[in-house]
């Protein structure tokens, strides 16, 4: 027994106070209800926790930039929804006005209607805003110039930049095959004298009934009756040889000019406009004798079935794919990834026409595109609406928003009026061309809120899928940070209690020295 160190006391010390450190740490976590309050608690469960409370608060306020994204498109296609209902009434107006029926007052006062409803899609255009923002006049689109180098000025454009092209200057783009239609050609002129028989023919699956009394004109006429169906437009030439083209007859192709380069002349002798690509073919079959007496001689009228090319461009050296006369970029190495332009354009419209009645062959087909023909295009994508849809570096999307004003759309529809502004209704052929200026443009506004509407789609997806990563991160975060108050209480009555224990058994380690005084007394 010793006086000098009461060693059960020590011992009853230490471990009162682990006791009490336990009970501080289990008071500290049942008050914050968190099981980390220092890195002491958990180094590495603090160090992941944390990057794990950045996220959440990342994503939480990215879910909120997904709601404002999808409330911006919402605006945007609320207006688009109102200029649709513009177009709506305009071919309305322009249906009416095709009318013969209509006097000159009446068509006045349609004509200001027309002009009225022009202006008012303007407004809309120039005034639909999310905060502030201008959202259909084009400054969220991409700013695109292309600058003809060489061919025919107008005879290259762009259809569409879409989100995919990035900020770019000087691409340099080459024609290296404008395209062409399918054309048969006969060997020799048209003979109608011998026909002399009933017959029946196809051109593209659809068959044309021949009868003895038929000229050479009246056969191709019915042919060309069937041009919707088949695509494919008869011509013959001043030397009487017929040909068959790949394209479709429009009376608006008579209002094409600049046939050559400097060449201003109306061609009022154009049938229609071409179609290219390898898409366009032409088979015929039937009466070999019809098709003999229109100078297809050879006996085998497989030789007559043929086929067209598509376009090729290469954009900066890199090939473009082609389909008909339009070319898309589809390597995604390219800055003008998803771009998409088209050859042969002129005044807006289809320009590579068709003409009646001419010396040759080669001439009844006009072709404003040629091999070598060049531009070069620069693109600005800065102005895109982006996105931030994630917690991290580089987590956004970006949107471009096509302008609706009238000078934007109808374009291409018609080579007298090259957009939607300017419509004329005050003839009935004026009028009449006015409807498809108006369809396309119908065609562009649906276009423009189909994208808005995938967009959205998008975004509300985005959303939903934020919300769950949210919630799951809360969860995981939970699970490693917040303490378990059930397991806590338990700690802390086990600490408690060994408290007062320890208490207790100090006092008496204390008191224990006290019976050596027994020993002293003897």
């Amino acid at each position: 027994m010793y006086i000098n160190t009461n060693i059960a006391a020590i011992n009853t010390q230490r471990h009162m106070y682990q006791t009490n450190l336990g009970l501080d740490k289990t008071l500290e976590r049942l008050s914050s209800g968190l099981r980390i309050n220092t890195g002491a608690d958990d180094a590495s469960g603090l160090a992941i926790v944390e990057k794990m409370a950045v996220q959440n608060k990342g994503v939480a306020t990215a879910i909120q930039n997904t709601q404002d994204g999808s409330a911006l498109f919402k605006i945007a296609d609320g207006a688009m929804d109102q200029v649709a209902k513009i177009l709506t009434r305009m071919e309305e107006l322009s249906v009416r006005a095709a009318n013969q029926t209509l006097t000159l007052s009446d068509r006045s006062a349609m004509k200001e209607e027309i002009g009225q409803l022009v202006e008012h899609l303007d407004s809309v255009a120039n005034n639909t805003e999310y905060n502030t923002m201008k959202l259909l006049n084009g400054n969220l689109d991409v700013k695109k110039v292309l600058t003809q180098t060489t061919g025919t000025t107008g005879t290259i454009r762009i259809l569409n930049a879409p989100g995919t092209v990035q900020t770019a200057t000087n691409l340099d783009m080459t024609i290296i095959d404008p395209g062409t239609a399918a054309v048969s050609t006969g060997l020799g002129p048209a003979d109608p004298g011998s026909w002399g028989l009933v017959n029946t023919i196809s051109v593209n699956g659809y068959e044309v009934n021949i009868v003895a009394t038929d000229t050479t004109d009246t056969v191709l006429s019915k042919i060309n009756l069937q041009n919707q169906k088949t695509g494919v437009v008869a011509v013959r030439t001043t030397a009487g040889t017929v040909s068959l083209v790949t394209g479709r007859l429009d009376k608006d192709a008579a209002n094409v000019i600049n046939v050559g380069s400097g060449d201003t002349t109306i061609n009022g002798s154009a049938l229609g406009y071409l179609t290219l690509g390898t898409t366009a073919t032409i088979a015929i079959g039937g009466a070999t004798d019809v098709w003999s007496c229109l100078g297809f001689t050879g006996g085998v009228l497989d030789v007559y079935n043929m086929s067209g090319t598509n376009a090729q461009a290469t954009l900066s050296g890199i090939a473009m794919v082609g389909h008909g006369s339009v070319l898309e970029m589809q390597n995604t190495s390219s800055k003008a990834y998803g771009i998409k332009l088209q050859v042969g354009m002129f005044n807006g419209a289809e320009g590579n026409f068709i003409i009646n009645n001419t010396g040759t062959t080669a001439s009844s087909i006009n072709y404003l595109s040629y091999a070598l023909d060049g531009a070069d295009i620069s693109l600005d994508a800065s102005f895109k609406m982006s996105l931030q849809i994630g917690a991290n570096y580089d987590q956004n999307i970006s949107y471009n928003i096509e302008s609706v004003e009238s000078s934007t759309l109808g374009i291409g529809a018609s080579s007298k009026f090259s957009s939607l502004a300017d419509i004329d209704i005050t003839t009935v052929e004026n009028a009449n061309i006015s409807i498809k200026v108006i369809q396309k443009a119908v065609v562009d506004i649906a276009d423009r809120r189909a994208t808005i509407g995938a967009i959205m789609n998008r975004l509300e997806y985005t959303d939903k899928t934020l919300q769950v990563q949210r919630e799951n991160m809360t969860s995981a975060e939970s699970k490693i940070r917040d303490a378990d108050i059930s397991l806590e209480m338990t700690n802390y009555t086990r600490e408690n209690i060994l408290l007062q224990a320890g208490t207790a058994m100090l006092a008496q380690a204390n008191s224990k020295p006290q019976s050596i005084l027994q020993l002293l007394k003897q």
